[in-house]
């Protein structure tokens, strides 16, 4: 190999150097951007073909690549659209241009328009390929449509005259009250009532084999709201519902629609009458303080009535090389024939990783590593220009020659 050709080795040498230290300054200035992927300077060697005369002079060439497979440490944070992905998949993005971009950048944040934008200022993309978006300002409301109340009624109460056919009994045992809401939101009280009808008692024994309440809903002005007719519960010896009692007990809410009562807690038992659970749905109008989002992608609205709405739910998308996506400005990727076209699915799904509310992904810059390689890298760089600086002298004595 001759001088020339050692300088030319020695040129490449330095432009590789020069390469892999561009890399490792790209890593260290990223190390704490989120969802940053390291890139690494792979070297290969070019070298013409050998003689027994001498040895032919190479070069090296260097490739640059960038590890996307390789996850980063998750960062927990009390952001609620903070997202990560633990495991296979990409998040859908959008820029303003309406280009659609893939990241593993998950800090999201609301912006005045209710979308979910990213540190790079991309748009988070739904499972209908639209920007997640959120009504901040719009009042929601639900009127009552079901609920549970579980009461006690004591068993000593003695059997009242038959109610009336129609409307509530003059005389009744027991009343409860309920908060429901009508087609407004506006909140409505609701007395359900109880009227001991029968009772069989074992003429040998004296037990008590069975026994039967009325059920009623009653407004605020004592009218009856019962659906249906007469609803009796009926009782087995022990206290409990027999088999063949109804248990969904329905009445109108004024200014609402219909709700079934779930009774199917209800029981009879010692002296005291006592509600042990009550819940029915809907709620008052509010506006959306805050969003949840579920491990399969749902994102839900909490409202300021500690309400929850179902607003949207977040696709991701996988490729079967991510190693082949074009990196873009703002940690972002674009598909390239090398990785292949994007699947898309829900978090969670067979081969998608699983989404993790609360928490970002940070870069998978290792700075111990990258100091490493840029001790060696200008080392060998050092290496290269002393190379040339020998092969450029010995040039020189052989000009002096002449």
């Amino acid at each position: 190999m001759g001088l020339y050709g050692i300088m030319n080795t020695s040129v490449s040498g330095m432009n590789a150097q020069s390469n892999k230290l561009s890399t490792v300054a790209d890593n260290i200035s990223n190390a704490n951007t989120v969802g940053y992927k390291r890139y690494k300077t792979a070297f290969s060697s070019l070298v013409g073909s050998g003689g027994s005369s001498g040895h032919e002079f190479g070069i090296v060439n260097t490739t640059v690549v960038q590890t996307v497979r390789q996850q980063g440490a998750f960062n927990f944070t009390s952001r609620g659209t903070d997202l990560a992905i633990n495991g296979n998949g990409f998040f859908q993005v959008q820029d303003l241009q309406g280009g659609t971009y893939y990241t593993r950048a998950g800090d999201f944040v609301l912006d005045k328009n209710g979308q979910m934008v990213n540190s790079g200022g991309y748009q988070l993309l739904s499972a209908g390929g639209t920007p997640v978006s959120v009504d901040l300002n719009t009042p929601v409301w639900q009127g009552s449509t079901e609920g549970e109340l579980g009461v006690n009624l004591a068993s000593s109460t003695p059997v009242r005259p038959t109610p009336p056919a129609a409307g509530l009994p003059s005389n009744f045992d027991y009343k409860t009250s309920i908060s429901t809401y009508d087609q407004n939101g506006n909140v409505v009280k609701v007395d359900v009532v109880y009227t001991k009808t029968s009772e069989t008692v074992d003429p040998v024994t004296g037990d008590i084999t069975d026994s039967e309440w009325l059920v009623q809903a009653a407004d605020s002005a004592g009218n009856d709201i019962s659906v249906g007719g007469p609803f009796t519960l009926e009782f087995t010896g022990e206290g409990k519902l027999s088999g063949t009692s109804p248990t969904d007990f329905v009445f109108k809410v004024p200014n609402g629609g219909n709700v079934t009562l779930d009774l199917s807690k209800t029981v009879t038992a010692g002296e005291k009458f006592s509600v042990n659970k009550v819940d029915v749905d809907g709620y008052p109008p509010s506006t959306i303080e805050s969003i949840r989002i579920e491990s399969d992608g749902r994102v839900f609205g909490v409202y300021g009535s500690s309400a929850e709405k179902l607003l949207d739910q977040i696709q991701i998308v996988n490729f079967s090389n991510p190693d082949g996506l074009q990196a873009k400005s703002g940690n972002v990727y674009a598909a390239t024939d090398a990785s292949g076209d994007p699947a898309v699915g829900f978090p969670g799904d067979n081969g998608f990783g699983s989404l993790y509310s609360g928490a970002v992904e940070g870069s998978n810059v290792d700075l111990a590593a990258e100091l490493t390689e840029m001790v060696q890298a200008q080392r060998t760089y050092s290496a290269n220009t002393k190379v040339f600086n020998a092969s450029s002298e010995l040039l020189q004595e052989l000009n002096n020659l002449r």
